[in-house]
């Protein structure tokens, strides 16, 4: 449970906690407190926090250079300027 601490200083489960701090205790350890020290904290209410899902990564367009029938590669045609035929999509 989330708490603002009103109280000067007191030893908790997480160590010493003074005026104003804010700190999260076990429900349990704030009941009891709270029953010896009414005035002892103020509970904040938990804000719901929102879900963000994470997407699948994107896959990279991949390219790959073309190549001959023996293996080196393949260069552009100039005579196609629309077409490049050093590589080949992915």
């Amino acid at each position: 449970m989330r708490v603002r601490v009103k109280s000067r200083s007191m030893s908790t489960s997480i160590g010493f906690v003074r005026n104003e701090d804010v700190v999260d205790l076990p429900d349990a350890e704030v009941e009891k407190i709270m029953k010896m020290r009414p005035d002892a904290f103020e509970i904040i209410p938990v804000e719901e926090k929102p879900v963000f899902k994470r997407s699948a990564p994107k896959k990279k367009a991949t390219k790959k250079r073309a190549r001959n029938s023996d293996g080196t590669l393949k260069g552009d045609d100039p005579s196609t300027p629309d077409v490049n035929e050093a590589w080949e999509d992915g």
